[in-house]
């Protein structure tokens, strides 16, 4: 009654919520600078994430907990053994990542998967099921994970999703992690590849990307009869792709007139104010009305993101003042096409154990740093690993997603796309050893 007279909105978000979010605003803006430190971007998102810690899962708090405080100790090691204490590495190690992550949210404004007809019948068949599994791919590139949810909930059939049509959404999602340069797999890549070229590993990543779509098909072909009821897809309606594809061409112009300037820095750069841009042509005045939201209260949903890849930052810090005292101690002699397949199979096996690829991206990029690999070939193996990783573990944030929405077992994932997640893996051995007999034939 009180509400109705005041006018009051049903639920004000929260102050601490767009006070992070201003920060991490301002967090996107100091780390896209050429030539200034990141230093001051990585306070921000440290202060950002503490007063977002109370919307942390107990999961993700102790999971971050953890990998801060094995960085801190390899910190801590190093600085008793004579390393270097490098406060930027500490702070602001994962910064390209985390602020690529915030600019990229902003894209949820102008580019969401609307349904063709929201009141038609939904879609059956298999050019349904193609129509869906490209659409949560293309647009999960994009605006990450809500893509699933939108999707997910207008598919569910009495609040139940069902194997097949979770299938098709978890794997056309993930498999975006082969080649998206919106996507966090890639900006970790890049992170932990320096050097490495986006349109090498982007070009790399589609075959993969294709494979796993057709793998998909294949196995829940809704013309199967034997696999019961035809599948039920999503109305999509493509239309408003056209906003990735400018941005795309946006972000490759200028990498190209600014090579020395970092793609990550410009795409955390051309999202907002392209977000921007065409918010104001459509909306004019109240353009400021969306963006004031989503800085008040949408930032605030990448907090277990932040926290997580804030954390993975630490971890690597510490890796890397510890490798300055087991550097006459390395895992191989050299990085070729063999090295690289070993270690995509065994950060595919710790996905499955339910370690966040995130993590395990970290901890190569900095064990395998003092043999200066080849980086475009470190950085496919390093997204591969993202890509089939995802699928095959139980307890990534697209499962217990899943899990928490629609009531699938994380566990059921894992044991659904064992046959899948081998495929891919052979098929990503396979792609790195193609590209090592290319480099080889480059040199010679």
């Amino acid at each position: 009654m009180i509400r109705q007279r005041l006018r009051l909105p049903a639920r004000l978000p929260p102050h601490r919520d767009a006070l992070a979010g201003g920060l991490l605003t301002l967090m996107i803006m100091a780390s896209v600078i050429p030539g200034i430190s990141l230093l001051p971007a990585g306070i921000l998102g440290w202060v950002a994430a503490l007063l977002l810690s109370d919307r942390l899962a107990r999961r993700q708090h102790l999971q971050s907990a953890w990998l801060i405080g094995l960085g801190l100790a390899g910190v801590l090691w190093g600085e008793l053994h004579g390393a270097p204490l490098n406060v930027t590495k500490l702070l602001a190690g994962n910064q390209g990542l985390v602020s690529l992550l915030a600019a990229v949210s902003f894209l949820r404004l102008v580019t969401r998967p609307e349904a063709a007809n929201r009141d038609a019948p939904l879609p059956r068949g298999r050019k349904a099921l193609w129509r869906t599994l490209i659409g949560v791919h293309l647009f999960g590139a994009v605006i990450n994970l809500s893509t699933v949810v939108i999707l997910g909930d207008r598919m569910t059939t009495r609040g139940r999703l069902g194997k097949r049509r979770a299938l098709a959404l978890s794997r056309g999602f993930a498999a975006a992690a082969f080649w998206s340069p919106f996507f966090s797999a890639m900006a970790a890549a890049l992170t932990y590849a320096p050097g490495a070229r986006l349109s090498i590993v982007v070009l790399a990543g589609l075959p993969m990307a294709a494979l796993a779509l057709w793998l998909t098909v294949r196995e829940i072909d809704p013309e199967d009869p034997t696999l019961g009821a035809p599948f039920i897809g999503y109305p999509m309606n493509f239309s408003a792709l056209w906003i990735p594809g400018l941005l795309v061409v946006i972000v490759l112009t200028l990498h190209t007139l600014i090579p020395h300037w970092s793609i990550l820095a410009i795409i955390a750069l051309s999202a907002p104010l392209l977000t921007i841009a065409i918010l104001t042509a459509q909306q004019r005045h109240g353009a400021w009305i969306s963006l004031k939201a989503h800085i008040g209260h949408g930032l605030a949903s990448t907090v277990n993101e932040l926290a997580l890849f804030l954390a993975a930052g630490v971890l690597a810090a510490g890796l890397t003042s510890l490798s300055h005292l087991l550097r006459d101690w390395l895992p191989f002699d050299q990085f070729g096409a063999p090295q690289a397949g070993l270690i995509l199979i065994a950060m595919v096996g710790v996905a499955a154990l339910g370690v966040h690829p995130v993590i395990t991206i970290a901890a190569f990029g900095v064990w395998l740093a003092p043999l200066h690999p080849e980086p475009d070939l470190l950085a496919i193996t390093l997204l591969m690993a993202w890509a089939i990783g995802v699928p095959a573990n139980p307890l990534s944030g697209l499962h217990l997603m899943m899990q928490g929405r629609y009531g699938i077992d994380g566990y059921a994932f894992l044991y659904w796309n064992r046959g899948y997640v081998l495929k891919c893996l052979g098929a990503g051995v396979a792609l790195l050893f193609v590209y090592g007999a290319m480099l080889t034939d480059t040199v010679f």
